[in-house]
Formats: structure tokens, sequence, C-alpha cells
């Protein structure tokens, strides 16, 4: 079994990891905002997300090799990845609802209202069996949300989706074991 110290030590290395990891998701979803200007900024966004997951990976294997002395459970792994992509998701959910309660203004649904106007956008929806109605049924919906609802909206999707990356990098991460956590 690990100790509290040890435990301790696992959530102050996964805070850490956690804020660097938020960093580059906040900076990720401002490369987003701004792809409405420059559309290039749209691919950098999605090479800055990528990358936190690589890296969070990197420092997971730094943390087992450097703190652990190489040996690691599944279990160890995968609380250490929770943690990390839970400290993260709360830190993006907060630049979130600062960006929406203070800075939007309606931007981004003007933009979203923009594009689905676009005749092109509206050949596609027929394609897919859509009904312009629908889309002006989803756009309302989104206008009616509050900036909390948004940030609460993804900070449970970021949580979800940090709880399925951080099992196949555990699976990739863990090492031979003789303690057990």
């Amino acid at each position: 079994m690990a100790t509290r110290e040890e435990y301790e030590q696992l959530k102050a290395y996964a805070r850490i990891d956690g804020a660097v990891v938020g960093g580059l998701w906040i900076l990720s979803f401002a490369f987003f905002i701004g792809e409405f200007y420059n559309p290039l900024l749209g691919f950098v966004s999605v090479v800055v997300g990528t990358f936190s997951i690589v890296l969070a990976s990197m420092r997971l294997k730094r943390y087992r090799d450097n703190v652990l002395e190489s040996v690691i459970s599944f279990r160890r792994a995968l609380l250490y990845g929770v943690l990390t992509y839970f400290y993260a998701s709360l830190l993006m959910a907060a630049a979130q609802f600062i960006y929406f309660q203070f800075i939007d203004e309606g931007f981004m649904l003007s933009q979203y209202t923009e594009i689905t106007s676009t005749p092109e956008f509206k050949t596609m929806l027929g394609a897919y069996g859509m009904k312009p109605e629908d889309m002006k049924l989803a756009m309302d919906n989104l206008a009616s949300l509050r900036p909390i609802d948004i940030a609460l909206q993804f900070l449970t999707m970021n949580m979800i989706l940090g709880f399925a990356v951080s099992l196949p990098i555990a699976a990739m991460i863990k090492s031979r074991s003789k303690r057990r956590f």
C-alpha cells in the first residue's frame, strides 16, 4: 500500500503538470478563437491541444523515472493522469468562464451564426438530412446558455476525455512493481 506521503507527492506533481496542461489548453482555446480571424490559427490550436497530451505523457514518464525509480503501477499511473487532467480541466473551465463572461460579448455565437447562414453550409446540412430550422434551434439553444453553463459543460467533457486518455497512457507507462497502489 502506498503511504500518505507518496499520495501527497503524487497529488503535488499532478497539480504542477495539470497547471502546465491547463495552460496549454488555454493557449489552444485562444488560438481557436483566433481562428475566426486567421484560419491557420485553427491548425495551431489542434497542434497545441495534441501536444498537451504528449507532454502530459512525457511528464508522467519523467515522474516514474525520476521520483519513483522507474517503478509505477497501472493504478498509480492512472490516478496521476486523472488528477493531472482534473486540475487542467478546472483551470480551463475557469478561463472559459472568464472569457465568456467578460470578453466574448456574443462574438463566438455571431461567428457561428454567420458561418451557418452561408449557402455552402446550408448545402452541407441538406446532404446530412438536416433542415435549416434544426440548425436555428441549435443556435437558439447555444444563445440561451449562460457563461457558467458553458464552462461547466466543458469542465465535464474535459474530465471525461482526460479519464479516457489516461487509460492508454497509464497502460503504456506502467512498469512491473512489487508495491501496490
